[in-house]
């Protein structure tokens, strides 16, 4: 197998923006080649296509002409940390004297870290993948978001209010949601090129509103398990032999897993052991087939942090903290935007350096956006007004939970470590 871990591991570990080296950043995305919203920009140039995006991935070309490649699946595990995948990589290389599909890896895979976008969370880096763009550009900068054209918070994958009274039940974008990102997707750009593309997803999840939004012209295959799953896809592949396609796979029990029971929990190692007991099925059979036409691409939107529930983080009940702000933060609870009331900047520095001192650090958005961190330097207003007048960045664990729930959660993600930011990417011509 070419391992890339090492080398850019420690290109993405001394990767840096200047401006906020002394930032409680952990790692930094590197929008420069290793990041997943390089992705996109990579698979139009492996089908032989104009790309719609930003820069490739920088990485070795992949055994295969484009001309000759007939399928690309991708497949996004949410959740999963680089270290998982790579613990899995080495335990199944040591088969590879026993089983084809672990062969095949070690004489022709690419494995490489890649990185997260900011925030490190499903509904930005979903966005990244079905855009090429980075979120400065495409704006779905986090799970809930103020959307001022609305004047409401939403939950931006299910397309809800967040708030109960505001009836949380029912979807609050009444126009198209195809319509609702300012950048084009890739489906419509697929089709134009001759290429069919499928998004398969759990049935309960197949039409939710970040669906909508990002899956226009894209034909949508839901699934009731990981079996079934890689049936269909087998199916697909085994009966369209003469259509070029794009085949995009999303999984999603290692996340909810990992939030609920830690990332690092018995349930959750179980699950991606079975889960991985699947692949080398599906590629044992595709191993058998002999086509050699399909480009393999297996990542994740983010990784995850254990956390611990902690009531001094749980600032739903902090009413000094709430009476400051305008409305709830929003973004993401270990990547909070900050509608602070005018006057109160001040007090509420100092209520934080009193109530956790050290742990959290504030930033105006123009300075994150202008340096980079969210990929593109232009503040557009439309980043502006979902940023709010200050973004909080946590050091160490350290999460705001402001929901009105109980906090549950024993895994989250959203912020700047390693676990978190780091992601796996392997490659494989099956």
């Amino acid at each position: 197998m070419f391992d890339l871990s090492e080398k850019n591991l420690a290109r993405i570990q001394e990767n840096n923006i200047p401006e906020l080296t002394n930032t409680p950043i952990e790692t930094f995305p590197f929008y420069q080649g290793l990041n997943l919203a390089n992705i996109p920009t990579s698979i139009c140039h492996w089908f032989g296509i104009p790309a719609i995006a930003n820069r490739p991935l920088d990485l070795p070309e992949p055994p295969i002409a484009p001309k000759d490649v007939r399928n690309i699946i991708l497949l996004v595990i949410d959740g999963l940390p680089f270290d998982r995948m790579h613990s899995w990589l080495e335990k199944g290389l040591q088969k590879s004297h026993r089983h084809a599909c672990w062969k095949k890896i070690q004489e022709e895979g690419l494995f490489t870290p890649l990185t997260s976008v900011v925030p490190s969370t499903t509904a930005n880096a979903l966005t990244s993948l079905w855009t090429g763009k980075v979120p400065a550009e495409h704006g779905v900068i986090g799970y809930e978001l103020f959307l001022k054209e609305f004047g409401i918070t939403v939950n931006m994958i299910l397309q809800t209010q967040v708030y109960p009274y505001l009836n949380n039940d029912t979807p609050v974008l009444s126009h198209n949601l195809s319509h609702f990102l300012p950048v084009p997707t890739l489906g419509s750009h697929f089709r134009d090129q001759g290429i069919q593309p499928f998004a398969f997803q759990h049935e309960a999840i197949c039409n939710s509103g970040l669906s909508q939004m990002l899956f226009p012209d894209v034909t949508k295959v839901p699934f009731t398990s990981p079996q079934d799953m890689w049936q269909k896809v087998s199916d697909l592949l085994a009966e369209q032999v003469s259509v070029r396609k794009y085949l995009y796979l999303y999984w999603s029990d290692i996340d909810t897993l990992s939030h609920h029971d830690g990332p690092d929990s018995r349930r959750t190692r179980h699950a991606w052991q079975w889960f991985g007991h699947l692949m080398e099925r599906f590629l044992a059979d595709q191993a058998r087939s002999g086509r050699n036409d399909t480009l393999l691409l297996i990542t994740s939107d983010h990784g995850q942090i254990p956390t611990f529930i902690q009531p001094r983080y749980e600032v739903r009940f902090d009413q000094k903290f709430m009476s400051m702000l305008k409305m709830p933060p929003s973004g993401e609870s270990r990547c909070p935007y900050l509608f602070i009331k005018h006057g109160k900047t001040q007090v509420f520095h100092e209520y934080l350096e009193s109530r956790w001192p050290g742990e959290f650090t504030l930033f105006p958005p123009a300075d994150l956006v202008t340096a980079g961190l969210f990929g593109s330097k232009k503040m557009s207003p439309l980043i502006q007004n979902r940023l709010g007048n200050f973004v909080a960045l946590p050091k160490g664990n350290a999460f705001w939970w402001w929901a009105n729930k109980e906090n549950r959660l024993l895994g989250r993600h959203g912020g700047f470590s390693q676990q978190e930011m780091v992601t796996p990417f392997l490659l494989l011509l099956i």
